[in-house]
């Protein structure tokens, strides 16, 4: 399967997430093992086998969802392109999205389309209130 846009890989890649489809969603990444992928407060997984094995974990875990991205911000390159998103999860029954989890998703060109190398996900804010801001400590 190939894409012919980041766009159309960031379809797919949803679109598996939501399906819960393994395949799917193996199909939007490089064939390259150079690749990456961190779920929100979970430590990074390196390669293929890695990103398949958390991605195999999340899907069969996961119940009913739904997921919608929205685009915050754009770098686009020759040949690479970050986009970062807001996902917005419904789980089961649920009337209202969670609270959004920011994302960024890393696609880059191959010889037959475009195809993600990275997704790095977490929470806006992991519970609690944010610390006060100090000044910065300045190193002699």
């Amino acid at each position: 399967m190939s894409f012919p846009s980041p766009e159309a890989a960031e379809a797919a890649f949803y679109a598996a997430f939501e399906a819960r489809s393994l395949d799917a969603m193996m199909a939007v990444w490089t064939d390259d093992d150079r690749i990456a992928c961190i779920h929100p407060l979970s430590a990074p997984l390196d390669g293929r086998a890695a990103v398949a094995a958390g991605w195999r974990s999340m899907f069969e875990a996961a119940g009913k969802f739904s997921v919608q991205a929205e685009l915050a911000h754009e770098i686009r390159e020759p040949g690479q392109v970050i986009r970062i998103v807001r996902e917005y999860l419904t789980i089961g029954e649920e009337t209202e999205p969670r609270p959004p989890i920011l994302a960024t998703n890393v696609y880059r060109r191959d010889a037959d389309g475009w195809r993600m190398v990275l997704h790095h996900a977490s929470p806006l804010q992991v519970g609690g209130t944010p610390p006060a801001r100090t000044p910065p400590v300045v190193l002699h």
